[in-house]
C-alpha cells in the first residue's frame, strides 16, 4: 500500500500545534505567578490578558478562517509562527501587565490562529474524506502533544534562567522548527500539490464529486445546526478553561509546586491525546450528540472531585478527565462542521464559531475573581459544573445528517 501524502500534512500540523499552541495555551498558567509578582498585580488582572487572548482569537478568527481558505497555508504558518515568537520576545521586555496585554492580543492572537488549530484542521479537511474523522483526531493530538511536552520545557526553563529568557528561548524553538517544517511538508490540498485525493482508488474514485457551493456568512447564520455548535460547545469551553488555566495557583494553594503541577498537565495532556483519537474515529461512526454528553459527564466528573477533596492523587484523576472532556472538543467540533458545511466552507465557518467561543475567556477570569473574593475556587468549579447542563441539552440541536458529508449539493440535505 502506498503512503498517502496527507499524513505528510498531518505530521506537519502536529509539530506547529505542539510548539505554538502548547506553548500559548497550555503554559499561560506558569506565567501567572511570575507576573502577579513582577507587575504587583492579582491573579484576576493576570487572568484579564488570558481574556484579551481569547477575544482577539474570536474577534479575528473568521478573517483567518478565510484567509485559510484561499492563500497559501505554508506562507500563513510561517508568520503565525513568527507572530507568536516576536510575542514571547517582546513580553520579556515588558514593565507592565497593559504591554503584556497588548502583545498577546496582536502578535500571539496572530500566531494562534495563523499555526494552530484552524490552520490544521483545515488542512487536514482537505486532505481527507473516508477516514476525515481519525485524522482530524490524529492531528489535533499535537495540541496534547504541545500540553504534554511543553510545560515540562517552560517550567525547567524558568527554574534556570528565569521567565523573561525561557521565553526568549522557547520562541527560537518555535521558529526553527515550524518554519522548516510548513515550507518542507505543508500542501495546501491533493488538487493543489497535483496528488490523488484519499480513497482515489476506491470504487467510486472515478465518478466526478458532488457539486459544493461555498456558504456565505448570511447563510452560515441561517443555520440551525451553526448555533446548536456554538450553545453547546462554548459552555464547555469555558468551564475547561477555567479549570485549565488557573490549575498552577489553585495547586499553589494548596502547597504543590509548579514543576509539580507540570506533571498534572503533562498528564492532562497525555490523556487528551488518547481522548482526540478515540473521539475522531468515533466520530466517523457515533452519533456527535452522544460524544458531546460524554465530554460533559467527564468534566461535570472532575469539578465534583474538585468540590469534595483535594490531594495530589485525586488532582491527577481529575487532570486526567480534563484530558478526556476537552481532548474531544477539537476533532469533534471539526467533525460537525465538515460533516455538516462541507470543505469549501470549512475555514469560514470555524472562523465564525470562534467570536461565539471567545467568550470561554471569562472562565479562567471568573475563577481568578472568585479565588480573589471570596479566598476559595469552590465556587467556580460549582459555576462551571452547572454549565454544563445548558451545553448538553444544545446538543439536541446537532441533529445527524443522513447524507453525504459533501454540503451544497441541495438545499434539502441542510439541517
Amino acid at each position: 500500500m502506498r503512503w498517502y501524502y496527507g499524513w505528510n500534512v498531518v505530521a506537519a500540523t502536529i509539530v506547529f500545534q505542539a510548539l505554538v499552541f502548547g506553548t500559548g495555551i497550555y503554559c499561560f498558567t506558569f506565567w501567572v505567578a511570575y507576573w502577579t509578582t513582577d507587575f504587583d498585580v492579582g491573579r484576576s488582572d493576570v487572568m484579564l490578558v488570558f481574556i484579551g487572548l481569547q477575544i482577539g482569537l474570536g474577534a479575528f478568527a473568521p478573517f483567518a478562517g478565510r484567509a485559510i481558505d484561499r492563500h497559501s497555508a505554508r506562507l500563513l504558518i510561517s508568520v503565525g509562527a513568527v507572530c507568536f515568537s516576536l510575542a514571547l520576545v517582546l513580553a520579556a521586555f515588558a514593565t507592565a501587565l497593559w504591554q503584556i496585554w497588548v502583545l498577546f492580543f496582536t502578535l500571539a492572537v496572530a500566531g494562534l490562529l495563523l499555526a494552530g488549530p484552524l490552520a490544521s484542521q483545515t488542512l487536514t479537511a482537505r486532505w481527507f474524506d473516508r477516514r476525515r474523522g481519525l485524522a482530524l483526531g490524529i492531528s489535533t493530538t499535537g495540541t496534547s502533544v504541545g500540553g504534554f511536552v511543553m510545560p515540562i520545557i517552560m517550567t525547567a526553563l524558568q527554574a534556570e534562567y528565569g521567565w523573561r529568557d525561557a521565553n526568549t528561548m522557547v520562541a527560537v524553538l518555535i521558529v526553527v522548527a515550524v518554519v522548516p517544517a510548513a515550507w518542507l511538508l505543508i500542501k495546501d490540498s491533493p488538487a493543489a500539490a497535483g496528488m490523488p485525493g484519499e480513497g482515489a482508488k476506491d470504487a467510486a474514485a472515478d465518478l466526478p464529486p458532488p457539486l459544493e457551493h461555498p456558504e456565505t456568512v448570511a447563510g452560515i447564520l441561517k443555520r440551525r445546526v451553526f448555533w446548536g455548535i456554538v450553545l453547546s460547545f462554548t459552555p464547555i469551553a469555558v468551564a475547561f478553561g477555567g479549570a485549565q488555566q488557573n490549575l498552577a495557583p489553585y495547586t499553589a494553594d494548596y502547597g504543590i509546586s509548579a514543576v509539580d503541577t507540570s506533571y498534572l498537565v503533562s498528564v492532562m495532556a497525555f490523556v487528551m491525546v488518547i481522548s482526540k483519537l478515540f473521539f475522531g474515529s468515533m466520530a466517523d461512526r457515533w452519533d456527535h450528540r452522544v460524544l458531546l454528553w460524554l465530554m460533559c459527564v467527564a468534566l461535570g466528573v472532575a469539578f465534583a472531585l474538585m468540590l469534595t477533596g483535594v490531594s495530589y492523587p485525586r488532582l491527577l484523576v481529575v487532570s486526567a478527565l480534563l484530558g478526556v472532556s476537552a481532548g474531544g472538543f477539537l476533532p469533534l467540533i471539526a467533525a460537525v462542521v465538515s460533516q455538516r458545511f462541507g470543505i469549501s466552507s470549512f475555514g469560514l465557518v470555524m472562523g465564525m464559531v470562534g467570536p461565539f467561543t471567545a467568550v470561554a475567556a471569562v472562565g479562567p477570569w471568573l475563577a481568578g475573581y472568585v479565588r480573589d473574593n471570596y479566598g476559595s475556587y469552590e465556587g467556580a468549579w460549582e459555576i462551571f459544573a452547572l454549565l454544563l447542563i445548558p451545553a448538553a441539552l444544545a446538543a439536541l440541536l446537532l441533529k445527524e445528517r443522513t447524507t453525504s458529508a459533501t454540503i451544497g449539493v441541495s438545499d434539502t440535505s441542510r439541517q
